[in-house]
Parts: C-alpha cells; sequence; structure tokens
C-alpha cells in the first residue's frame, strides 16, 4: 500500500500541473479582415430559339388574315392582338374541333381548327374563326399552312 500512496502524490501534480498558468504565454487577438460580399448581379439570359421563335411567330400573326375584314374595323388594338394570339395558340397546340375564345370589351370569338394535314411538306390546318361585335357574328374560313419560320399563313381562305 505504501508504494500506492506515494504515487498517488505525483498524480496530484500532474494533474495541477495541467491547470497551473506559468505567465508565459500571452493571448494575442488580431482583427480579422472580410471581403465585402458583392451584390447579386442579375444576368439576363436570352430565351431559348424555340420560345423565340413562338413569340415571333405569335407577334406575326395578324388578325386580318384571319377574321371577316368587315369586323375589323369594329374590334379595338387588344381585342385584335387577342384574336392573333388566339389563333396562332389554336393553329400550333389546338385540339381539332375544340374551340380557342378571346373576349375584349367590344366583341368576343372564337377560333376551331382541324386536323393537321401535309401539304406541299407544310403542316396545315383549316380554321374557322368567328368574331361576335354589335350582336352579329362574322365568320371565316379557310386553311392556313406552319412557314419554315414558325408563323402561320393564309394559303386559302372565304368571308
Amino acid at each position: 500500500m505504501k508504494k500506492f500512496t506515494r504515487a498517488l502524490p505525483l498524480i496530484g501534480l500532474l494533474a495541477l500541473a495541467g491547470c497551473a498558468d506559468t505567465g508565459t504565454s500571452a493571448t494575442v487577438s488580431q482583427p480579422i479582415l472580410t471581403q465585402p460580399t458583392p451584390a447579386p448581379t442579375m444576368v439576363s439570359l436570352p430565351p431559348p430559339p424555340a420560345q423565340t421563335a413562338a413569340i415571333a411567330a405569335t407577334q406575326n400573326t395578324d388578325a386580318a388574315a384571319y377574321v371577316d375584314p368587315t369586323v375589323l374595323p369594329l374590334m379595338s388594338g387588344s381585342e385584335q392582338a387577342s384574336a392573333s394570339s388566339a389563333q396562332f395558340y389554336a393553329l400550333q397546340f389546338g385540339r381539332p374541333g375544340a374551340p380557342r375564345t378571346w373576349a375584349g370589351s367590344n366583341s368576343k370569338g372564337s377560333i376551331t381548327v382541324g386536323p393537321y394535314v401535309r401539304v406541299n411538306n407544310l403542316d396545315c390546318r383549316d380554321f374557322t374563326n368567328t368574331v361576335t361585335a354589335g350582336g352579329k357574328d362574322y365568320v371565316r374560313k379557310g386553311t392556313a399552312c406552319r412557314e419554315g419560320d414558325g408563323t402561320w399563313s393564309v394559303v386559302a381562305g372565304n368571308a
């Protein structure tokens, strides 16, 4: 047991030695330099080519080619734009026989398309465009074909 009691004070000194401050080490705090965070920049990417073509094709679809010409003076510019957009989307994506409608403050309309038909290597569709203005229906029927640039043009029609 004596051997064990002599070892005990030695262990206690070692434990205290780890806690003792000798005064030789000093803590020096230095400023931490940081870079300012740059403001996020917004990069505007151009739309994909398919979307660019669709936008151009929508803008180039002229209502005058698809509606009865006698109703055009009764339609506002925004109504003509709505009719043009509806005509493009009906031709591009419409199901045969399912009408695509639009409405303005003075007039409203619907476009119905037939199935795709391949003519001279072009996709074509028959259409019926009905515009109601002043309580009267104005109907125009025809055939439109999709050009290489995505636009649709009337190749045959009657008022």
